[in-house]
């Protein structure tokens, strides 16, 4: 498949991630803003998607296009229609200024299934020498939930270093309750700095 078509489903892909999480900012904010100003953000929304739904079936027509595209990726084509047709279902929800559960849940099925497809992969690879570009044959059981944030490589190895703690071993022990309470704040003092 030529690059051109790999990076823009790719580049569909990345647009979906970022809708959905869009969608979900939508979502946390709803109660903090006026019903019109949350409608007037699930609109544009909802455009969003339907740009990126024209642009997978803009896919669909350039990958049959291609010599032998039927035969060669009627896979890949009957998932971009599948694709297409899930966001269809998101914009619909999107537009009736849905921000819930069910429009993260269809956008989360359309980046499911962009992940699904061997020769459109993320993981895929591609090199350079006597046959440059070549390698996009990698497979991907890795779901939507790995794209929720950008840096993260949930595969690294980490390795103990056996550092003990130099400090706070002396002092006197905190009750286990108090102990739990710091913890549980701490925890989500992290969580608030990581969004």
């Amino acid at each position: 498949m030529p690059p051109s078509i790999v990076l823009e489903v790719l580049q569909i892909l990345e647009g979906e991630v970022n809708l959905r999480e869009e969608t979900r900012v939508a979502e946390q904010a709803k109660p903090a803003i006026k019903s019109e100003e949350h409608a007037k953000q699930a609109e544009q929304l909802a455009g969003t998607q339907h740009k990126l739904g024209e642009r997978t079936e803009n896919m669909v027509d350039r990958i049959r296009a291609l010599e032998n595209g039927e035969e060669e990726f009627g896979k890949e084509i009957a998932l971009l229609k599948q694709v297409a047709l899930v966001m269809l279902d998101a914009k619909t929800i999107l537009a009736r200024a849905d921000t819930g559960s069910p429009a993260i849940a269809a956008e989360t099925e359309a980046i499911e299934l962009l992940l699904q497809s061997k020769r459109i992969n993320p993981k895929g690879g591609g090199g350079g020498g006597a046959n440059p570009g070549g390698g996009g044959s990698g497979t991907t059981n890795d779901s939507a939930l790995t794209l929720i944030g950008s840096g993260v490589n949930e595969k690294e190895n980490r390795e103990d270093h056996g550092v003990s703690q130099a400090t706070g071993d002396s002092g006197p022990k905190l009750p286990e309750e108090f102990r739990t309470g710091l913890d549980e704040y701490f925890n989500r003092l992290e969580k608030a700095r990581g969004k």
